[in-house]
């Protein structure tokens, strides 16, 4: 099977399969002040709740066990509390007490349209940072949603049915597991110099479609991993619906996927709605990967499959010699009886 000890290889060095000790520390700190602090703040402001009533819940990648390494440290932490939402009206208050509530000189805390982000940096350089998606549960359980300013709502949700849908689908399948992991790892090399968040396809929007384009591949020798990554990434470039002009051009690309719960939102809503040119872009490098990833099928050398893969994988993929590629075709002959 081809590249099978390089898809190993590739997914141990790319992989973090746990959280590291000063991440967790950070994280439990953290978890500690919201649940100290934060009922006597919102008590200052009319609203009861107990310590205990606070719930907080994993989220994203880390609850799923799809996070790979990258410049940045990226952690999602729900705080779930109850609140009458027709009472407090207005999120950005509401995250605004969350957001006294762990703000620290040892961190960096702003109020982003979904959460309130905690950042933590060493030597001038952000290391990590915790987003902190604020929920009211309120007989069904609502975002806050708004900046410090400008337009809010509270946004239908379902965090807890959202982690059920996704570890229902991943949990117990390795090989989907690695494949999304995958696909992140691409999208990180091919977007390292994006200025715009919303130039980047978002990582929940990647996962859902994995899940969806998904298809087991093997041969006798155990999963067939690179198989498995053209045909979901072909599978994904599929669902597009694209227009070309006269000359072939491609003038226009679209995908949409709903979140599989409320608020049935489109996951990339925002990117469509920021600039048209940023889905063509990820038409195009989508497409080129297919195309580089279809090459490393076909070719016969595991060499030259290899600095294909590496065109979508970056330069952390491994490309065996040529030698040794040449020394195992030449095996595989001398002993081939009939």
């Amino acid at each position: 099977m081809k590249l099978k000890k390089e898809f190993e290889d590739f997914f141990k060095e790319i992989r973090i399969d746990s959280e590291s000790n000063s991440l967790k520390d950070k994280r439990e700190v953290l978890e500690d002040d919201i649940k100290e602090k934060l009922p006597g703040i919102l008590e200052k402001h009319n609203i009861t709740i107990h310590k205990s009533d606070i719930r907080m819940i994993d989220q994203g990648s880390y609850k799923y066990n799809t996070t790979i390494k990258d410049d940045v440290v990226d952690r999602d932490v729900a705080v779930i509390i109850p609140l009458d939402t027709n009472s407090n009206n207005d999120p950005r208050k509401i995250k605004g007490y969350l957001k006294e509530s762990v703000d620290i000189a040892s961190r960096t805390v702003v109020i982003k349209e979904p959460c309130v982000r905690v950042s933590y940096f060493k030597n001038g350089e952000e290391e990590l940072h915790i987003d902190l998606p604020l929920y009211a549960d309120d007989e069904v359980q609502y975002l806050a949603r708004g900046r410090s300013t400008g337009d809010y709502s509270w946004e239908s949700a379902d965090p807890d049915g959202l982690n059920d849908y996704l570890c229902g689908k991943i949990n117990g399948n390795n090989q989907l597991r690695r494949i999304i992991c995958f696909i992140k790892k691409w999208r990180n090399v091919k977007y390292a110099n994006s200025d715009s968040d919303h130039e980047i396809p978002p990582s929940i929007g990647l996962t859902l479609l994995a899940c969806d384009c998904f298809t087991a591949q093997s041969t006798d020798e155990g999963d067939y991993d690179l198989l498995a990554l053209q045909k979901a990434m072909k599978s994904i470039l599929d669902k597009f619906s694209v227009t070309k002009d006269v000359n072939g051009n491609i003038i226009s690309a679209t995908i949409s996927r709903e979140l599989p719960v409320t608020p049935y939102a489109d996951v990339f809503k925002k990117m469509k709605e920021s600039s048209s040119s940023y889905m063509v872009t990820f038409y195009k490098r989508l497409s080129r990967a297919v195309d580089d990833l279809t090459d490393a099928v076909n070719v016969e050398s595991a060499h030259d499959a290899a600095v294909c893969v590496q065109k979508v994988l970056g330069t952390e993929f491994k490309v065996p010699p040529k030698e040794a590629a040449a020394a195992a075709v030449l095996s595989r002959r001398e002993h081939s009886f009939g």
